[in-house]
């Protein structure tokens, strides 16, 4: 286990936020591969859940959707820039940067290059610790304006600031826990936006049920401990802990994976129903230790999830090899990266309607749709001509496909409903707006601008938000 602790005096002394604010801190909680339909059933079949009882107390945002594409790295990017891919500048875990270089190339040779953020990047991804650090010969490198090639540390990719960065900057005290190394991106560009966070590497962790449910438990610990104005390890925190924080759970993503549902309608095999209800339970407990702590009333508990998957009905699951749909171009390929859906970056964009017409030819390949050149831009992923990350194609897949070199029963990563309809609840025993479910969709960089709205903190320093990306949640800030 690591703590990556920064340097102090870089910012000013954290500080309770402003006496103004409707919160002293508010936390996000994200159960990855979560889908709205889950958090449905939930509440339908036990009203006495946590789940049911923060519903029942809050608001539930039932037509949420996250980002296109919904592959982890930048759902949670969306989560807490309050931007789009096209803006924060990441499209999947492994990706491809038209102005970088694979790293090993020492910035020589074609320029255009892997950008892979994955495990892969950690020093050792078989410790919990991930060996302390990347191997930076590994990650994607630039060339400066005076010659030298250097290492782009994962915050160093992100091209906007995060709430991390906005809440630091005013004096605010913050945390996050998540599954990589790399996830130390939501520092943001200036490297410096958490106080403390904490990165176990999931990769590390025995593939059972019983060993993801305890990598969770290392981060409902963490929870807990910042909660109580402490330090990740249990000691006392002189700053009283962080009033900006979040972590997500890996148990539920995991047993879909593994295990998934029983047909069509999202029945969950026994294993993920397991993972739901041990969900449900450890919610509730972290909310009672706000309840003991007294800071319920003075918190916002924001809960739902990263990214959905898919497919959903294991009958009709068809899992297909990548690297037909690679060699299925008929052009040269630069890379792709394909799950529930797909990007391919061309080695010469001027071939994307050919690699385009080519691959929906080939029926055996899955593919229900190709954006291409300028119908990628329109869809709003960016510029493929002006915008270095923005794919070259954005590929849909058939219902039941799933491109996977072994095998599992879902992933994520693609632009379906069951990739990008995820569960919101909004909860404080002091909100207006009790009970209420709000259908209108929102989108999870909403996130991001109420969690700094909710400390009172100035929203229009968040870039995503002064670009008109990331509106308010609806309701969320009514008064009674």
């Amino acid at each position: 286990m690591e703590s990556f602790m920064l340097p102090l005096g870089i910012w000013p002394t954290p500080a309770p936020p402003p006496s103004s604010s409707p919160y002293q801190r508010v936390v996000f909680i994200s159960f990855d591969g979560m889908h709205q339909f889950d958090l449905e059933r939930i509440i339908a079949q036990n009203s006495s859940s946590n789940f049911a009882k923060i519903a029942a107390g809050g608001i539930m945002y039932s037509n949420t959707r996250t980002s296109s594409p919904s592959d982890s790295l930048p759902a949670t990017a969306s989560i807490f820039t309050g931007a789009a891919p096209r803006t924060h500048g990441i499209f999947w875990e492994q990706m491809w940067d038209r102005s970088l270089y694979t790293g090993g190339t020492n910035c020589e040779g074609p320029v255009g290059g892997l950008c892979d953020y994955s495990e892969a990047c950690d020093l050792n991804n078989t410790l919990l610790s991930g060996g302390n650090g990347f191997n930076l010969t590994y990650l994607p490198h630039q060339k400066t304006s005076w010659g030298a090639c250097q290492p782009v540390l994962p915050h160093d990719f992100l091209l906007v600031n995060t709430i991390f960065e906005v809440g630091r900057g005013n004096g605010i005290y913050t945390a996050y826990a998540d599954k990589h190394l790399s996830y130390e991106f939501v520092n943001g560009p200036s490297g410096t936006g958490l106080s403390e966070g904490y990165f176990p590497e999931i990769a590390s962790v025995a593939n059972t049920l019983r060993a993801q449910q305890a990598w969770d438990d290392l981060h409902w610990s963490a929870l807990k401990n910042w909660t109580l104005g402490q330090y990740l390890n249990g000691t006392e925190n002189p700053a009283g802990g962080p009033s900006l924080y979040a972590a997500n759970f890996q148990a539920i993503t995991w047993a879909q994976q593994n295990a998934g549902y029983l047909n069509a309608a999202g029945t969950p095999n026994a294993s993920l129903a397991q993972a739901f209800a041990t969900a449900d339970e450890r919610l509730g407990t972290f909310l009672n230790v706000l309840e003991s702590s007294g800071k319920l009333n003075s918190t916002l508990v924001l809960v739902g999830s990263k990214q959905g998957q898919g497919p959903i009905n294991p009958h009709t699951l068809q899992v297909l090899n990548p690297n037909a749909v690679m060699n299925g171009a008929g052009v040269p390929v630069a890379f792709f990266n394909g799950e529930d859906g797909g990007i391919m970056y061309l080695k010469n964009s001027s071939d994307s309607a050919k690699a385009k017409s080519n691959l929906l030819a080939d029926k055996k390949l899955g593919i229900s749709w190709i954006l291409a050149g300028d119908e990628v831009q329109a869809a709003g992923f960016g510029s493929p001509t002006l915008n270095s990350r923005t794919p070259d194609l954005v590929i849909g897949v058939k219902t039941g496909i799933l491109w996977n070199d072994g095998f599992e029963f879902e992933d994520h990563g693609g632009f379906a409903a069951q990739d990008l309809n995820v569960p919101l609840l909004a909860y404080s025993p002091g909100l207006s707006s009790k009970g209420m479910t709000v259908s209108q969709m929102v989108s999870t960089r909403s996130i991001a601008s109420s969690m700094l709205q909710a400390l009172g903190l100035p929203t229009s320093q968040l870039q995503g938000y002064a670009l008109g990306e990331a509106p308010l949640l609806p309701s969320l800030f009514d008064t009674a």
